[in-house]
């Protein structure tokens, strides 16, 4: 491993990090609980927000013109955070901290680098929005549309640079160990957006269409999800200096090991360009294509499933792999194979006592959970229009690569601890290459109303495949990885969760049909919910599968039952 220590810098001769800050980063079940209750509370304030938001513009051409506008600077983000921030930031500054100076000096400099490439990355972004909104939306959309996109895309852009603003404090955060803040901090971006659209919906109602949008009401919603973003950025300079952390900008980075670092960032920038390119190619199919047609799924509807499909990856798989993320960075610069295989491992298992029943929800409950969270969703089967159907639907495509989505994030995080931006790179050019060839069938092949759900097909079969090879080499370079308990365990839980979702999904019926009220779809999804919820965890225990038990214990024992302690 390639010293990264300026000339003249000293390590530490113990190789410990300050006092303190090792044990918590390391304490990985303490940090994936902190980050699983931030990311439930702020996922929760995220659906009342999609939920206004569907009360506010639908899920037609309207809804799709300001998803494509507001996540233009969340695609273009992930470039930089995948390639610059996280691929970087946290090894780097687990490295820095092994120094005596605790590695101030370097952070600085990483720090400045980060910000700079931020403010650019936004002006540049900013002055081309006009002809990336043009090549997002077909010809035939109609103006209307695309100067609305391009209008609403000129106030979010900005936001590009404040997600960043957020990664990078919240990656110092979670190097000094502290985990909390960085999991709440989307909480206050909902509930300022939330603000903005009960403004919104007060002020004009539900505007499901393009023509009768106003600059007033570009501005109020524009304006209101931007600044939502620009406060989750910097609510976290506050926790940041309460740990001790003090930032002064530093600027030179010759000598610093720079160099070295981007080899590094080559690759993983690579391996995101071609995943952000298959991004805006399936944006662009799924735009409309005439804004005046009829109604069908497209980017709203997309957007609208995904929400809904990462929130078990946000809450589960997403919780523990970020805390194992700095234990594997230690176990690999100590060379500690068995303790980076211990921590795959668990990177493979634990996520699945969650995700596998959240797969059989999905599926089976997707109906009620859209119409129930997406209230402002419209069924009219004489007009051909059935919003709550298409996100169902879109959503049980996605949900089959649930899991093989988790284990891609492992994948991620194993790459970047070993810093192996080369194995990251192929893979996701594996899943770039499926992706795009399921977004050419969805163009050229597949009828209108079906785009999305194409598109979603092959986003799972690129998953599965991807996580498949990921398993292949990091077997090899692990030296195994007990792979025979780790299936079995996922088969006794696919088979109580196949069953279970069964259930709930006969019982649900009994209850609902799609031309039900909003209120009968809850009580369908109350009812399938809790059918779901008991018939799992009397399979989990007729098939003794001990990690349900390993889940609940801790929820249980804070729980007034007696007996549960």
């Amino acid at each position: 491993m390639t010293d990264i220590r300026p000339e003249g810098a000293e390590a530490d001769p113990e190789g410990a990090a300050p006092p303190g800050i090792a044990a918590k980063v390391d304490n990985v079940a303490r940090n994936s609980a902190v980050m699983a209750i931030g990311t439930f509370g702020s996922r929760i304030l995220g659906f009342v927000r999609a939920a206004m938001l569907t009360a506010a513009i639908g899920a037609g051409v309207a809804a799709d013109s300001f998803t494509i506008a507001n996540t233009l600077p969340t695609q273009l983000f992930v470039l930089i955070n995948g390639g610059l921030i996280s691929a970087l930031l946290i090894p780097q500054l687990t490295k820095a901290m092994l120094r005596k100076d605790g590695g101030q000096d370097f952070s600085d400099r990483l720090i400045t680098l980060c910000l700079l490439v931020l403010g650019v990355a936004t002006l540049l972004s900013v002055a081309a929005t006009p002809w990336i909104v043009q090549w997002l939306t077909k010809d035939n959309a109609g103006q209307a549309f695309i100067n609305l996109t391009t209008f609403m895309a000129y106030i979010c852009m900005p936001q590009l640079f404040f997600y960043g603003l957020y990664a990078v404090l919240g990656q110092v955060l979670q190097a000094r160990g502290n985990f909390l803040a960085f999991a709440w901090a989307p909480a206050w971006a909902n509930i300022i957006q939330i603000a903005g659209l009960g403004w919104f919906i007060w002020q004009w109602g539900k505007q499901p269409d393009v023509a009768p949008w106003t600059t007033e009401m570009i501005l109020v919603l524009g304006i209101s999800t931007t600044l939502g973003i620009i406060i989750q950025g910097l609510s976290l300079a506050v926790p940041l200096w309460r740990s001790g952390f003090r930032y002064r900008p530093r600027f030179g980075w010759r000598g610093y090991g720079f160099g070295d670092m981007s080899r590094m960032t080559g690759w993983t920038v690579a391996a995101l360009l071609i995943s952000q390119f298959y991004g805006f190619v399936s944006t662009a199919v799924m735009s409309p294509e005439n804004a005046d047609g009829p109604s069908v799924a497209g980017n709203a509807v997309s957007s609208y499933a995904y929400s809904l499909y990462i929130l078990p990856h946000s809450i589960i798989t997403t919780s523990i792999v970020t805390a194992l993320f700095p234990a594997m960075s230690r176990a690999h610069e100590s060379g500690d194979l068995a303790e980076m295989r211990r921590r795959v491992v668990s990177g493979l298992k634990s996520p699945a006592v969650l995700l596998l029943p959240a797969v059989a929800a999905f599926i089976a409950l997707g109906r009620p959970i859209a119409k129930t969270l997406f209230w402002g969703t419209r069924y009219n089967p004489s007009r051909g229009i059935d919003e709550p159907g298409n996100i169902a639907f879109v959503l049980a495509l996605m949900a089959i690569g649930l899991m093989p989505f988790g284990i891609t994030a492992l994948k991620q995080r194993y790459c970047f601890a070993r810093g192996d931006g080369w194995m990251n790179f192929w893979l996701v050019a594996v899943m770039t290459v499926i992706n795009l060839a399921a977004c050419a069938v969805a163009a050229w092949m597949t009828p209108t109303k079906y785009i999305v759900a194409v598109i979603a097909a092959g986003a799972s079969i690129a998953n599965i495949v991807s996580a498949a090879a990921f398993l292949v080499v990091a077997r090899r370079q692990l030296n195994g990885l007990g792979m025979g308990e780790v299936v079995r365990l996922w088969v006794r839980l696919a088979v109580a969760s196949g069953v279970a979702g069964l259930a709930a999904w006969a019982a649900s019926t009994l209850v609902f049909d799609p031309s039900s009220s909003l209120g009968r779809h809850a009580l369908a999804l109350l009812v399938g919910g809790a059918v779901l919820g008991l018939v799992f965890l009397v399979l989990a225990k007729v098939l003794r599968i001990r990690e349900v038990d390993d889940v609940l214990a801790p929820i249980l024992r804070r729980l007034p039952i007696p007996g549960a302690r």
